[in-house]
């Protein structure tokens, strides 16, 4: 990999203030459309009537789908060679892609039978899963290719993180009230997708692909792809500790849930949002800052043993008590937010590990693997929590009546599964030793900056 000759700031940043903006902003937009089908795809679903169990196969069955397209997008992203650059000409297909699939699934007629409801928004699904691909991977891709600066792609990642989170509490906070005043769900997506769209369209024209592969480099084969992938064992053992920290948050999937049952008012979850997730944002708008001083996997360690201690606490202090109960709310987002900042900050330097270790450059590839993971967590956290829902005596239908003791039963599965989950991603994360340091040797020597016997010699035989 060669770096294009580039005017740098005082920071020693190659982008421009501007493309960091936009970057954020293109985050915020898409998190709307994420956020949007993570919270309220079982709320609608089982709203219209179809159970939670078929709800829970769905999002499940739809997975057989995403196995296959994340990788084999990947691999063509890595592939194929376009002539406006390797990431962003995907970028401009998804403003018209992720739109179109979202307002599709959330159409589904109210007066159709329930087969035909079922078969609708497996259909709708599916396409949404693929438009998703088609601008996740890429705008996580696109980093890596922006700069080779490691400070400036945290701080790009930072931006991304912080501006998704902005987007979560909008999405959080606003929907409820949103969908009594305008109508219902489909008129809500409508606004939500204008809006996000929006914000998706200035990275598309201002950002710069500025690192370039080697004019004579090859393109991937699948025999690559695969050692490439088989190499990378620092890639496959985070996303397997987040697969199962984010597979077992159904407090974020049983949230509106949480809030009709347990609390008593759909409202209130806009107020879950406001002590859950402003605090964390405020947070972590200083972890770029932190991870200055302090190496970014020992604090993403710590600040998820920090939530585990803390997620304790909040089942046995109760939900009865509304304000100790948003206290906890609210300390329990001071971890959140460094976690949820720091989260996708490791794909990059698991991309510079595995070019280091194989030499094939396939970020394509690598963030596949991340926007793969994001969907496989939410799929199965949606089938957890509605069999959860099954389980514990749900009745489906919007303002159907709940059986006694059904409050007591949802709280102890809102509350204690993700602290469960996340306890026992910390045994899987104990085996991730990649360190910021050492990726900045392994991306010096990727770009050719160092030799290859350089960097073995400073990283002193530790990889």
């Amino acid at each position: 990999m060669k770096t294009e000759p580039q005017k740098t700031n005082k920071r020693n940043f190659l982008t421009s203030g501007g493309e960091r903006f936009s970057y954020g902003l293109y985050f915020f937009g898409q998190n709307i459309f994420f956020i949007f089908l993570y919270l309220y795809l079982s709320v609608y679903l089982t709203d219209v009537g179809i159970p939670a169990l078929t709800v829970s196969a769905i999002a499940l069955a739809v997975k057989v789908w995403d196995a296959v397209n994340d990788p084999l997008f990947g691999g063509i992203v890595d592939a194929v060679k376009l002539k406006k650059g390797k990431f962003l000409p995907w970028l401009r297909i998804s403003l018209i892609a992720i739109p179109i699939a979202t307002i599709l699934f959330f159409a589904i007629p109210s007066g159709v039978p329930l087969i035909v409801k079922i078969i609708w928004s497996v259909a709708a699904y599916v396409l949404w899963d693929t438009a998703y691909t088609i601008c996740d991977v890429p705008i996580f891709g696109l980093v890596t290719v922006m700069t080779d600066n490691q400070n400036e792609r945290t701080t790009l990642m930072a931006i991304g993180r912080v501006t998704a989170m902005i987007a979560t509490v909008i999405v959080y906070m606003g929907v409820p009230s949103v969908r009594a005043a305008i109508g219902g769900w489909l008129p809500t997506t409508i606004v939500l997708s204008v809006i996000a769209v929006i914000t998706m369209v200035p990275i598309c024209f201002t950002a710069k692909e500025r690192i370039t592969p080697p004019q004579s480099e090859k393109g991937i084969t699948i025999k690559e792809m695969f050692r490439y992938l088989v190499h990378n064992k620092y890639l496959l053992i985070f996303y397997l500790a987040l697969f199962i920290a984010n597979a077992s948050n159904l407090g974020t999937i049983l949230g509106m849930y949480f809030a009709r049952h347990c609390l008593g008012a759909e409202s209130m979850q806009s107020v879950i949002a406001l002590f859950g997730y402003l605090p964390a944002i405020v947070i972590g708008i200083f972890v770029p800052k932190i991870c200055k001083k302090v190496d970014k996997f020992t604090l993403y360690f710590w600040a998820v043993v920090a939530s585990v201690v803390l997620g304790v606490i909040q089942y046995f202090t109760g939900y009865q008590n509304q304000i100790v109960f948003f206290i906890m709310t609210f300390l329990r987002s001071i971890p959140l937010g460094i976690t949820s900042i720091l989260t996708f900050m490791f794909t990059p330097d698991c991309a510079e590990y595995g070019q280091y270790k194989t030499g094939v450059n396939a970020a394509g590839i690598t963030f596949s693997i991340q926007t793969f993971s994001v969907k496989i967590t939410t799929a199965v956290a949606t089938a957890l929590g509605t069999l959860a829902l099954a389980l514990i005596g749900f009745v489906e239908g919007e303002g159907a009546v709940q059986a006694a003791g059904f409050a007591d039963r949802l709280w102890a599965v809102y509350s204690l599964v993700p602290v469960f989950g996340a306890a026992l991603s910390l045994i899987v994360l104990r085996l991730y030793k990649l360190r910021d340091k050492d990726v900045q040797i392994m991306a010096k020597c990727n770009a050719g900056e160092i030799s290859r016997e350089q960097a073995e010699a400073e990283l002193d035989g530790r990889y």
